[in-house]
């Protein structure tokens, strides 16, 4: 198995352990993958204050793809670059099509710096980053800039969701489920994990199949199927698995880690 310049991988679900913290194990790989020059990409649905809630894992990390690849994060600096946005009125009349399609949904507009949501989102969330309006107008008046839309149905999955707007007008956005979990994300057109991956290594220089990704989610289909060799976690989503070259072992079990120690075990066998 050959060494990668980089590994890409997601957060939630693949990353860090079911209690959303980083392992010693997982800790303990990532740093010596980069010890051997390896870079460590974060490629999230999270914001880059979503990032910056991991103290133990922001030291390893060489840069952030968040908000499902619409923003390029450099934690070190605390520099935001939004890559794609949606413009406010035509995000608008988005909600407009989504809310006729699924009337008991709760909308929410990233920012980049924040989150703009309906009130019925408040008893979900704790976060001081959130700024709670009365209802979708609102949102969309008081959000300067969005850089993703959520959508949530407490009551539906996310196929479900999807399926009810998959003919709905959706102004070429970019759409991505969560499975069993109520929840629809949209991101301007062309806007995804593969998108904002690929431009964070064009900088550099490097090409897919210099790239090793993790994943477990819809969301992470495009980094997965674009990456050189990519990885589904052993619980991931069909889509997930259908994408991904090959499979490791859930979360719990240190998945990405086990793979990290594979490739640096088979590097220094090979210089022995």
């Amino acid at each position: 198995m050959l060494k990668p310049l980089v590994i890409a991988s997601d957060l939630d679900g693949t990353l860090l352990s079911p209690g959303g913290t980083l392992s010693e194990r997982t800790r303990e790989a990532l740093t010596a993958a980069r010890a051997e020059g390896v870079s460590v990409v974060a490629v999230t649905a999270r914001t880059p204050y979503g990032v910056d809630m991991l103290p133990d894992l922001v030291p390893l990390l060489d840069g952030a793809i968040c908000a499902n690849g619409a923003i390029d994060y450099v934690p070190e600096t605390g520099r935001v670059r939004v890559l794609r946005s949606i413009r406010i009125g035509p995000g608008r009349r988005v909600a407009a099509a989504i809310a006729a399609r699924l009337p008991d949904a709760v909308f929410a507009v990233e920012t980049g710096t924040g989150i703009v949501g309906e009130e019925a989102y408040r008893p979900l969330v704790g976060s001081s980053n959130w700024d709670f309006v009365p209802n979708v107008d609102a949102v969309f008046k008081r959000a300067k800039r969005a850089v993703k839309i959520k959508v949530y149905c407490a009551a539906r999955t996310g196929e479900e969701m999807a399926a009810a707007v998959e003919d709905a007008d959706l102004g070429g956005l970019s759409m991505c489920h969560w499975g069993d979990f109520g929840m629809l994300d949209f991101n301007a057109r062309g806007a995804d994990k593969a998108f904002g991956l690929a431009s964070w290594c064009k900088d550099r220089r490097v090409g897919p199949d210099e790239v090793i990704a993790f994943g477990d989610m819809p969301n992470d289909v495009p980094m997965l199927a674009w990456a050189g060799r990519s990885y589904a976690m052993a619980d991931a989503h069909p889509e997930a698995v259908a994408a991904a070259t090959d499979r490791t072992a859930t979360n719990a079990e240190d998945g990405v880690a086990q793979i990290i120690e594979a490739l640096l075990s088979d590097d220094t066998a090979a210089a022995a």
